[in-house]
């Protein structure tokens, strides 16, 4: 993720990103996300706050019941989190878990080899710094906010390895680079040079990925994938954070906003290094997606961003299809 000049790869892009199809595109875009006539649809409460990315979690069948959680940031800068069930609904009301949050937030939950889940949430303070709170499974709440240091621009993002290492957490550092830190140690720069904020493979329904591996906008706005030590190119053109997600096959789907702000996906099957290519989902997104795979059957992949409206929107691409299915999180 060089400084150098960016290489000219506009022309390669689908037709619907082009300047002279973005009017139509909008268009098409915006039926996408506003509901139809005769159609209720009652805005997210508490209001989150404009551009900032949400965070999610999902737990698989096992210690407790299946169930997907969101987070976001409030207007009023405090933490929200919204939890779901495999059918889809969200239990109200939200809880509000605190804080003074200067980014949207990254969350993870992991299912170790015991009795009891690991659920945490991160997020930059007030003072730029890393901020977290943890859930305690035994006794049944959440635990106080506490300070990880460091210096981030923007949200920070949380991933593991197994289920009993320390977790690790990656921000975009002042110096533009990406800095990394697990949960316990201290802080270290991978280099590079950033234009977004990192998203590193999540935890899926409780499982850790098996490696290390993180997107974000390098200096000519495309898309670059850090893996095994190094940062190569996947292309593709945007201003937020890219999000990617692993299937159980071990597909990698890899999601960004594009640059006529419609959510669009990149694939790479098990085992390869090369990407499918980018394809147009739909949608008018306000914030960087975030991206999960939903605990139900078939595999669904679910995508949270803010929508044109400000409120918080899901799509359910269900693995195998190509559409994407909008719904508003109350």
């Amino acid at each position: 993720m060089s400084a150098g000049a960016p290489r000219r790869r506009a022309r390669r892009w689908p037709m619907a990103l082009r300047p002279a199809g973005l009017l139509a595109g909008a268009i098409l875009l915006l039926l996408a996300l506003v509901p139809r006539a005769g159609a209720t649809s009652a805005a997210t409460v508490p209001s989150p706050e404009l551009g900032q990315v949400p965070g999610v979690a999902t737990l698989g069948s096992g210690v407790v019941s299946p169930r997907i959680d969101v987070f976001y940031q409030q207007v009023n800068h405090r933490l929200t989190l919204v939890s779901g069930s495999t059918s889809g609904s969200f239990t109200l009301p939200a809880t509000d878990l605190g804080g003074v949050l200067t980014s949207g937030p990254a969350a993870i939950v992991r299912q170790p080899p015991i009795e009891f889940i690991d659920e945490f949430v991160f997020a930059r303070g007030a003072d730029n710094a890393v901020w977290y709170r943890s859930f305690s499974d035994g006794l049944g709440e959440w635990l106080a906010w506490r300070s990880l240091g460091g210096r981030a621009l923007g949200a920070p993002s949380v991933t593991c390895t197994s289920p009993t290492s320390p977790l690790i957490v990656y921000v975009r550092g002042g110096d533009n680079a990406l800095w990394r830190r697990p949960l316990g140690g201290s802080w270290s720069s991978l280099g590079g040079r950033l234009a977004s904020d990192p998203g590193a493979l999540p935890a899926v329904r409780g499982q850790c990925p098996n490696r290390e591996d993180i997107f974000a906008l390098g200096t000519d706005l495309a898309v670059w994938e850090r893996v095994s030590g190094g940062w190569r190119r996947v292309g593709g053109r945007s201003t937020v954070a890219p999000t990617a997600v692993q299937l159980s096959s071990g597909e990698t789907d890899l999601f960004v906003r594009g640059t006529d702000n419609a959510l669009w996906m990149n694939t790479r099957a098990p085992g390869a290094t090369t990407w499918a290519g980018w394809r147009r989902l739909s949608g008018i997104l306000t914030s960087a997606p975030v991206a999960n795979v939903f605990p139900s059957s078939p595999q669904t992949r679910v995508i949270f961003v803010l929508g044109a409206d400000g409120n918080l929107w899901r799509c359910r691409n269900v693995v195998g299809t190509t559409s994407c299915v909008w719904s508003q999180v109350p």
